[in-house]
């Protein structure tokens, strides 16, 4: 289905160039959105529909032109973007108004509730505020076959609510379908009213209708979400709950929770595994497609003018010649220009969504973590769930950074500390003096591993005993080729090794370890004291334009 879409796309682009057809090439450009948001690249996709809407606009085909809006909605919706949904789902509204495009508001009615319902969880009677009105104004449009959509979405929404109204919606859906020939569409609706006659307490009913199904094989890697799967499953759930087959009921909860495990786990896999790869190339390469196609013309073009060369005066070619390689020559330069700053956006998008990983995983420590009490197993969770974090605040940084270059190093050590602070559940006095200086991310990384090793210690041992008021201190400043750091906490236990003067040069701990591990890959010199606290210094060579120990 995808690949015909692609086909198409490139036909009428291809068709559109050829022949200047400006009405051609929006209904391609507008396919190639179509084709891209299909596949998951919901950015590429985008960047098609754009390209499309002044075409729309400027030949008046006004339906288009607020459909482009509401297709990129649904794409910010895929990508949860919602304060975007919004802002392309109103103007989509405000085009269809203007115009009194009634199939349009219609499309978007159903998609506003659709998202209200699904994504924010509002209340049935909040989202379905305007149904009635919806039906009247179909209605008064002759758009008998809209019916079938509202009452098929109002009988979803309905269905954990009020089974029966549901039902009363999903069967004059039903009577549509089959006046429209929609039969395609009986295997959804059937599972849904299979839920409601099941806690409504007529089983049989219900599972007459799920047997009256066509068999479907079902392919996850097809079937992205899964839907018929998830719905027939809650129907057997309240068939056997109101059979009273309660060991049956439990066996397909199971069913029904490892379903949305895998569901989660398959939509959060591809954040890393697919759209990430995906989102990044795939525009690089639906642009270069345009610029291939829009190549290929220019060389037919080039074959026009040598036949003109011969036929006219040579000078005269000759200047047309050069006005008409200079525009090229202009039109690729804004183009490469443009993508390059596309590029670049989607490589900030990328660091983003490393970062919303990192963070995914850390909570699942967390939550691990939580549940956990070998205090031995919680510790070392602890400590790595610490330094996921690390590496976690450093693409959130290196995602807001405005050079996407280098990152601010006081935010990055004040970010590790409040997580710290978090993770262990406790607030500290904290004294931050840390200079102005940008880094590279790669010196940063070390750095901040050093630093949450450091923290971790002293939050499990300085600030973990009698010490009504814990305080740590961080000096960091870069001064004539140098890079100073230092760390402070006052922590105090004499009885506990871990405050021995030689601890912290003799223990094979993991953490200290790690931190004269780092220490030395940075190529600089190390101690670590204790007088009334922990006291560690770091002082290495420094060049800013090539990095550390240059």
């Amino acid at each position: 289905m995808e690949e015909e879409k692609k086909q198409l796309a490139y036909k009428i682009l291809t068709e559109a160039i050829a022949n200047n057809d400006s009405l051609k090439m929006a209904d391609g450009y507008y396919e190639m959105g179509k084709y891209e948001s299909g596949i998951g690249n919901f950015i590429s996709g985008n960047v098609w529909y754009r390209k499309s809407l002044p075409l729309y606009k400027r030949q008046n085909r006004y339906f288009e032109y607020g459909r482009i809006y509401q297709r990129i909605a649904e794409n910010e919706a895929s990508r949860k973007d919602y304060l975007q949904v919004k802002i392309y789902s109103d103007s989509a509204v405000a085009i269809f108004k203007k115009y009194d495009l009634a199939k349009g508001l219609i499309s978007n009615y159903l998609f506003t509730c659709d998202f209200n319902y699904k994504i924010l969880r509002k209340a049935p009677s909040e989202v379905l505020r305007n149904f009635d009105e919806m039906l009247v104004y179909a209605k008064k449009h002759d758009l008998e076959v809209e019916h079938t959509f509202l009452h098929q979405m109002r009988g979803h929404i309905l269905s954990d609510s009020d089974p029966v109204a549901a039902l009363k919606s999903l069967e004059l859906s039903k009577i549509y379908m089959k006046k429209y020939g929609f039969e395609r569409l009986y295997t959804g609706l059937n599972a849904v009213m299979a839920l409601c006659y099941a806690r409504l307490g007529q089983p049989a009913k219900a599972r007459e209708l799920l047997e009256s199904n066509v068999p479907l094989e079902l392919n996850s890697k097809k079937d992205r979400f899964l839907s018929y799967r998830v719905q027939r499953n809650l129907a057997e759930i309240e068939i056997y709950k109101a059979e009273k087959n309660w060991e049956k009921a439990y066996e397909k909860q199971a069913e029904y929770t490892e379903l949305q495990n895998e569901i989660h786990i398959s939509e959060e896999s591809k954040l890393t595994s697919i759209e990430n790869s995906l989102d990044i190339s795939a525009l690089s390469k639906s642009q270069e497609r345009e610029l291939l196609l829009q190549s290929q013309i220019l060389q037919d073009n080039k074959k026009l003018l040598i036949v003109l060369i011969f036929a006219g005066a040579m000078f005269l070619i000759l200047g047309v010649l050069l006005f008409f390689q200079n525009s090229k020559n202009q039109s690729l330069a804004r183009k490469y220009l443009h993508l390059s700053q596309k590029n670049e956006l989607l490589i900030k998008e990328q660091s983003h969504r490393v970062k919303n990983n990192l963070q995914l995983i850390s909570s699942l420590i967390g939550l691990q973590r939580n549940r956990l009490k070998d205090a031995k197993v919680k510790d070392s969770l602890e400590e790595m769930q610490g330094r996921i974090d690390v590496m976690s605040v450093l693409q959130q940084l290196f995602y807001e950074s405005t050079d996407s270059k280098d990152i601010r190093i006081g935010d990055y050590f004040e970010q590790i500390l409040n997580k710290t602070e978090i993770i262990f559940d406790k607030h500290i006095s904290r004294k931050l003096s840390v200079d102005r200086s940008h880094l590279d991310p790669d010196l940063a990384i070390h750095l901040g591993i050093v630093f949450n090793e450091l923290l971790t210690n002293s939050f499990k041992y300085a600030f973990g005993f009698d010490n009504p008021q814990p305080a740590m201190e961080l000096v960091f400043f870069v001064k004539n080729g140098e890079l100073n750091f230092e760390y402070k906490d006052n922590g105090q236990n004499p009885d506990l090794l871990i405050f021995e003067r030689d601890f912290y040069t003799t223990s094979r701990s993991f953490g200290l370890s790690l931190i004269r591990l780092k220490s030395i890959e940075l190529g600089g010199e190390y101690s670590f004291e204790y007088a009334d606290g922990l006291r560690f210094k770091l002082k290495c060579s420094y060049n800013e334009s090539k990095g550390v120990n240059s």
